[in-house]
């Protein structure tokens, strides 16, 4: 039989797997397609609707100063923030290390996590497994964890913002935000309680969700307001560029509208939220200031926070790319793949 022919009526593979390759293939070219696509597709959209012109003139230096003040600070407490977390996660996952490095690592990731959040995570993940010693999976796990809070931060601030603004949070309270948030405190319950259950309990003992388990729940609690706090800090840069533009708002209003920006802006369907952030952006404060204002003020928004965190990224650019050669020179495999740089061992402090 030649090497062609298989199978006991000797019909030849080689066209069903050609077939089979042209069909992953163009599956795989469709995904990374559609994000530039949607892209494309919603600035055209904004581009019809709204005068690009009459909203450029909007982008005066004098406005793009003012709003520099809250940027920075915001820039600059969200990273303390960050690199606390990531200290107080590894350290409940056995393997803490300093603040300063935490900084450093989570620094190096924002210019991947501009192009896609997977990315940056990716990056994130391969930076502690390196510092922590430890496996690939509990690094992801820290990671995961912080993400987890993350969403459950943004739909309860949404809520709560929602409690106050009845007319618009009544849709809220029962629909995609009630789900989220529901979802992520009764995620944690199963991963953290001891009752058993039942086949379910393989996948609750999965090292990737070690951080789930082990961390203390008063650690947990300081994680959570932490990230609160974080969210809130953004909302707070927000009001700075309402108020640099000259446009009034309420505060529960606006951090009501800021969550749910937010997660649009987090869909992957997008080339870094380019289009969703900017369509949401002017269809949510759409009763506040004209469409070509807002449109003004989404566009200094993404500007400026690209900007603020590509230095960051390409400030510390060389500890991705250290790390990344460490890895590559050791193989990965010469005994202790996880193993920490001898300069930076897990720091208990």
């Amino acid at each position: 039989m030649s090497p062609a022919k298989r199978g006991d009526g000797g019909e030849s593979d080689e066209p069903r797997g050609a077939t089979t390759r042209a069909a992953v293939s163009g599956t795989s070219l469709a995904r990374r397609t559609f994000p530039i696509v949607v892209s494309a597709a919603l600035v055209a959209y904004l581009g019809f609707r709204i005068d690009l012109r009459a909203a450029l003139e909007h982008l005066t230096l004098a406005t793009t100063l003012r709003f520099l003040a809250p940027l920075a600070l915001w820039n600059a407490v969200t990273l303390l923030i960050e690199a606390h977390c990531l200290h107080r996660v590894t350290a409940a996952c056995g393997h803490a290390i300093s603040r300063a490095t935490a900084a450093r690592i989570k620094s190096a990731c924002y210019l991947l996590s501009l192009f896609h959040y997977a990315a940056g995570a990716t990056a994130l993940t391969f930076l502690l497994r390196r510092r922590m010693g430890g496996s690939l999976a509990r690094a992801a796990s820290a990671v995961f964890v912080i993400a987890l809070l993350d969403v459950g931060s943004v739909a309860g601030m949404a809520l709560l913002a929602g409690a106050f603004l009845p007319a618009i949070g009544a849709g809220l309270r029962s629909g995609l935000l009630l789900t989220l948030l529901g979802g992520v405190a009764a995620g944690f319950f199963l991963l953290r309680t001891r009752r058993s259950l039942g086949p379910l309990d393989r996948i609750r003992e999965l090292e990737i969700l070690g951080a789930f388990r082990t961390i203390p729940l008063t650690t947990l609690f300081e994680l959570i307001g932490l990230r609160i706090v974080f969210v809130a800090c953004y909302v707070w840069m927000v009001a700075g560029l309402f108020q640099a533009f000259g446009v009034d708002i309420g505060v529960a209003e606006l951090a009501l509208k800021v969550a749910v920006l937010l997660l649009i802006s987090a869909l992957p369907i997008a080339v870094a939220g380019i289009g969703t952030a900017q369509v949401a952006f002017v269809t949510l404060f759409a009763t506040r200031a004209p469409d070509d204002v807002l449109l003004s003020m989404s566009i200094l928004l993404s500007i400026a926070l690209t900007f603020a965190r590509a230095l960051l990224g390409l400030a510390f650019a060389g500890e991705l790319s250290r790390e990344a050669r460490e890895a590559h020179d050791a193989g990965e495999a010469g005994g202790e793949p996880g193993t920490a740089p001898a300069s930076d061992r897990p720091d208990p402090r």
